[in-house]
């Protein structure tokens, strides 16, 4: 006699359809990570099954921290989040995107100068790559916190309380 149960665990039609895991990606220069770009990245974890935060090297910028030092930091402050990839990129995001499977830009944005930006950014990733963007607005205690000003505070010497994850904080004093 077959267990009805065993009977309808082998059945192909009753099985349970694939789901496929939803990815975003929260691309950035990170130099350095913010509490402002974590409070993103940290939002943009418990929406999606994968998020990747992906530093993209524009060969035109100058940069204040190296690309290890960038992708080290990023790594110590995003540790804790266990659906986090770190990765880095000198292409296209939305080159990045097709070849990783990602379906999803998420972006932060300050005020307003941010947010026209960004929508500027999300109308030209949909019109190359068909790709959608979730614009995320910065925590109200963060408004204030730029990669800017933290770069200037480490030239200045200043302190990097409340700007800065501990953990880049720690890494920016070894350097």
């Amino acid at each position: 006699m077959t267990d009805i149960n065993e009977k309808y665990r082998n059945d192909p039609e009753l099985d349970e359809p694939s789901i496929k895991p939803r990815t975003a990606i929260v691309p950035g220069s990170f130099d350095p990570v913010t509490l402002g770009h974590l409070d993103i990245i940290r939002r943009a974890a418990k929406e999606y099954d994968e998020v990747y935060a992906v530093i993209f090297v524009n060969p035109k910028k100058t940069y204040t921290f190296s690309l290890s030092d960038r992708v080290r930091m990023l790594m110590l402050a995003t540790d804790d989040i266990d659906n986090c990839l770190v990765s880095y990129s000198s292409g296209l995001v939305i080159d990045y995107m097709r070849d990783h499977g990602i379906e999803t830009i998420v972006k932060g944005y300050r005020n307003d100068a941010d947010y026209k930006y960004e929508c500027e950014m999300a109308e030209w990733n949909k019109k190359m790559g068909g790709y959608d963007t979730v614009l995320l607005p910065a925590s109200e205690a963060l408004t204030e916190v730029s990669s800017t000003k933290v770069r200037e505070l480490i030239r200045s010497g200043g302190d990097l309380t409340g700007l800065l994850p501990e953990a880049v904080i720690e890494a920016i004093r070894s350097l």
